[in-house]
């Protein structure tokens, strides 16, 4: 049975992996400072105190060769005390120096000899009642020269436990060095290892819900996502599908009621249409120029709703997605013409001046032209009515990287959108704060431009310029 780790577990796992080879690490260094700060204290105490000793050992033994020599020449007592002092000195320097070469590599073998026969003669001569110093010779020249030997050998060798204990200290340093270098190679292997593993078990999660979540602020769509991750993340990934179903069914339901309510509405409207018509025809009768006034206010109004409605009914064929597309291949530059041309007469109402630009690279467009013209018309529409008398508004395009498509930008020198609504414009029926109370319109305009954009591959978007006024900047294919 396979288990899910969840986010904590994970997180923990990392770490805690993170944390033992970081212990190791530490540990390993540790110890191996601690054996070379056993070897350097060997050294600075054991060996450098047995060469000090050796040093002691031979000088007492030549004081009491040369005091018992001066003693049987001269007959001084003066140099029997110093012989028995420099004795004195000399079985307490080799006492303590067989007791610190126990623990060397050979446990202080030469040491050892020289005591063993040291011991002797002094049990058959010093320890004998009947010894004097100043009636025998307390030990023969070759004997001296054998122990002078030995101390000489025992020092030499002193002095190779030292080489040794520095080639085993630099081994550890080398060692210690070498160890760090790997846990440290390890650490961030391990650390490189966790943050990919991080991203990929977090970051990755959280951008498809990142985008599902844009799906559904920008074009409204229920698409149902899959996290991997966790517990956590299935939870969360259940609670967006849940959350976005519920959203896509309340956005069914308000387009099928305003469908339903503009076709309804639609069939009254006209016959009240029909019937002012009539009435300021004089169908029925003639009429005063007071009641053809308001009969024609009455038409204008009608007909103000019929657009609202045809506006409505665009939304609901685009959102149901069951138009049947006619494309085909569309001049450029003439479609973007016969659009600027509706506003001509409006953009010289204003003092607006509309320009377009003469561009080299105008490959034909590829789309339904009616949805393609009502794109052009929807914002070049807005950017002549939110510019400012004697402002200026212009229309240029390029092809994008692919190829695939023209790049359309239309610039206005008017206020601009403030930052925090830029993302909302183009929400269906939002109208930005500051011509809520002023200007016309219910905010479908942008809504349909960008549906029709998007069914066709393109993408739409807008920014302020430095200066004053906006961008809306939309692509548009230029294949099948």
């Amino acid at each position: 049975m396979r288990v899910k780790l969840g986010v904590k577990q994970k997180l923990f796992l990392i770490f805690f992996l993170f944390f033992l080879i970081f212990s190791g690490t530490v540990f390993v260094l540790l110890f191996n400072v601690q054996r070379m700060v056993e070897a350097t204290e060997k050294i600075a105490i054991k060996n450098n105190k047995i060469n000090a000793l050796s040093e002691t050992l031979k000088t007492s033994l030549l004081n009491m060769d040369a005091s018992h020599k001066k003693l049987i020449i001269l007959k001084n007592d003066r140099y029997s005390e110093r012989f028995k002092q420099a004795q004195i000195n000399f079985e307490e320097a080799l006492t303590e120096t067989v007791e610190l070469s126990a623990s060397t590599r050979n446990g202080g073998k030469i040491w050892l000899e020289l005591e063993y026969s040291y011991r002797r003669h002094r049990l058959g001569l010093w320890d004998n009642p009947a010894f004097s110093l100043l009636g025998s010779k307390w030990v023969t020249e070759q004997v001296v020269s054998l122990w002078i030997k030995g101390i000489n050998q025992g020092k030499q060798e002193n002095q190779h436990e030292i080489e040794y204990a520095l080639r085993e200290l630099n081994g550890r340093s080398h060692i210690s060095s070498r160890n760090g270098l790997y846990g440290f190679a390890l650490s961030v292997l391990v650390g490189f290892t966790g943050l990919w593993y991080i991203t990929r078990s977090f970051f990755t999660p959280l951008k498809t819900l990142a985008r599902g979540l844009q799906r559904i602020s920008i074009d409204k769509l229920h698409q149902p996502i899959t996290l991997k991750g966790g517990e956590e993340f299935s939870e969360l990934a259940a609670s967006y599908n849940d959350m976005s179903r519920q959203l896509s069914e309340e956005e069914n339901i308000r387009n099928e009621f305003i469908a339903t309510l503009s076709h309804e509405i639609r069939t009254p409207l006209s016959s009240i249409r029909e019937s002012v018509n009539m009435i300021i025809e004089e169908v029925f009768g003639p009429i005063n120029d007071k009641q053809r006034k308001f009969l024609q206010i009455a038409g204008v109004e009608i007909q103000r709703i019929n657009k609202l409605l045809n506006y409505l009914l665009n939304v609901s064929v685009l959102e149901s997605d069951v138009r049947k597309k006619k494309s085909s291949r569309l001049n450029t530059k003439q479609l973007v013409l016969s659009s600027t041309e509706v506003f001509a007469s409006f953009a010289e109402q204003k003092k607006v001046t509309l320009m377009v630009g003469d561009s080299n690279e105008s490959p034909d467009l590829f789309g339904v032209r009616e949805e393609l013209q009502q794109v052009f018309i929807n914002i070049i529409g807005n950017a002549i009515k939110y510019s400012p008398e004697r402002g200026s508004v212009m229309v240029s395009w390029m092809k994008d990287a692919t190829k695939k498509f023209l790049l359309f930008h239309v610039s206005d020198t008017g206020p601009g959108i403030a930052d925090d609504e830029l993302s909302l414009v183009f929400t269906k029926y939002y109208r930005t704060k500051t011509v809520r109370g002023h200007l016309d319109g219910v905010g479908l305009g942008l809504a349909i431009s960008r549906k029709i954009v998007a069914s066709y591959g393109g993408k739409i978007q807008v920014k302020n310029n430095r200066g004053s006024g906006c961008t809306f900047s939309f692509t548009l294919p230029t294949r099948s």
